[in-house]
């Protein structure tokens, strides 16, 4: 196809958005829950076809989204170390209100309360998460249950929302619902795995590779504004000499 100053211009930008999000994604590439960010392109106003009048051009947008698959789950031996096996997000209580996160990576305060790495507690159905038995000893099951002192204390609570492409990223590992994102609900169909977190879902090869075709990409359209560039000065030149 044929590409002009405005196809070019569009292209160059877009793919420096690329290179921006391919580059976000790979410096997370070990963060732990971490989800790597894609751009869309979204067509919004469909070509005309019937009536009167030529067709309407359609026109593009560049949307980014976020890919929840299942990241790869890692053993870490330690007993307050989650890993969610499914959908869903651990919900967890901050100085800004509540969030959302796929990071088990947890620890005890000295309140014996399961937190955050930044200390922020982590909630059950009944609230936050004491861990204070008798005996010391406390264990998850695979539905999320809290056992201690050979009882079931708690459920660690793991939530689901309609349109979680609307959740907002605060910091690496944080989500906030957006207005579209819709009321929580309790996840469904997912598993606990104590004594493992899940690793980032970015795919380091794969990602690498696409980092260096968005590169030629940019770069070749670099070249191509460049050359319309010198064209443009050469017919003003030309018009120049003429007067």
């Amino acid at each position: 196809m044929d590409i002009g100053w405005d196809m070019a211009t569009y292209m160059g930008v877009r793919a420096m958005k690329e290179l921006e999000m391919v580059s976000h994604n790979l410096a997370n590439a070990s963060t732990t829950g971490f989800k790597r960010e894609l751009l869309n392109n979204w067509e919004v106003t469909a070509p005309r076809t019937l009536g009167p009048g030529p067709p309407e051009a359609a026109q593009y947008v560049d949307v980014r989204s976020r890919d929840f698959s299942q990241g790869p789950i890692h053993e870490t031996d330690s007993e307050t170390d989650l890993a969610i096996q499914g959908k869903g997000f651990f919900k967890v209580q901050t100085p800004q209100g509540f969030r959302y996160t796929r990071n088990g990576s947890f620890a005890l305060n000295p309140d014996f309360q399961l937190v955050t790495k930044e200390g922020n507690l982590v909630m059950g159905k009944n609230g936050p998460i004491s861990m204070d038995s008798r005996n010391k000893y406390f264990g998850f099951d695979l539905e999320g249950g809290i056992h201690m002192d050979q009882n079931l204390a708690d459920e660690i609570l793991v939530v689901d929302f309609p349109n979680p492409q609307d959740l907002r990223t605060e910091g690496h590992t944080y989500f906030a619902p957006g207005p579209q994102t819709g009321e929580e609900t309790e996840a469904k169909d997912f598993k606990i795995v104590q004594g493992s977190i899940e690793e980032s879902n970015v795919d380091l090869v794969a990602e690498s590779i696409n980092l260096v075709d968005i590169h030629r990409r940019y770069e070749s359209y670099i070249k191509i504004l460049e050359t319309f560039t010198a064209h443009d000065r050469k017919v003003v030149e030309q018009i120049g000499q003429q007067a």
